[in-house]
């Protein structure tokens, strides 16, 4: 049995109850509510400094550091940051277990493949270094983090990291789809896959 053939199977075992275009669905509802979670404290801080309503449509960390300054734009990225994580990490841990707004819309959750319970360092694992960092196309926070890396550095780490994460993010997508588990790179980390929910209780 050749090495592609071993890989295919062992990607594909244990198949998955939760279908792509659920998947997909979810996450466009988790990019959307993930970016407004993201935004808020650049606008608040945005508007407390400028009194500019009309700009906070185009909002980022260059405009805050040309408009306002560097240590302001770094620390609208860690408020930033804080955001994404309780959207993405607090919210799925503590509030609606292994669910962020847009699995719960969409009834499934995310689930330890060895069925133990899903924890703090799984969800770090796997939302984190899997999808923030690594996957870096799949969410705003993402292109954030970037930025603040090329403002503290002074070194452009925006486009060489978008064009990693997409490619992350491309081979992710593909093996949820062409797989009969459905997993994606963060899900093969984390050891975790998402299940159906039998109630959203």
């Amino acid at each position: 049995m050749n090495l592609y053939l071993k890989l295919k199977i062992w990607m594909g075992k244990n198949p998955g109850t939760v279908n792509s275009s659920k998947r997909f669905v979810a996450y466009l509802v988790d990019w959307f509510v993930g970016a407004l979670f993201m935004t808020f404290p650049l606008c608040m801080i945005w508007m407390s400094q400028k009194h500019d309503l009309e700009a906070m449509s185009e909002i980022n960390l260059w405009m805050i550091q040309d408009g306002i300054s560097t240590q302001m734009a770094l620390v609208c990225a860690l408020l930033a940051f804080a955001c994404a994580i309780f959207y993405y990490v607090i919210i799925p841990w503590k509030i609606y277990p292994g669910q962020t707004l847009g699995k719960r819309m969409m009834g499934f959750k995310i689930v330890k493949m060895d069925g133990s319970k899903l924890g703090l360092g799984t969800l770090i694992i796997r939302e984190v270094l899997g999808i923030m960092i690594l996957e870096g196309a799949f969410y705003n926070i993402s292109g954030l983090l970037r930025d603040a890396l090329s403002i503290l550095t002074h070194l452009n780490f925006t486009g060489i990291l978008m064009y990693v994460g997409l490619a992350f993010s491309i081979v992710s997508a593909a093996l949820c789809m062409l797989t009969a588990s459905h997993r994606m790179i963060h899900d093969y980390l984390a050891k975790t896959s998402v299940d159906l929910c039998t109630n959203n209780k």
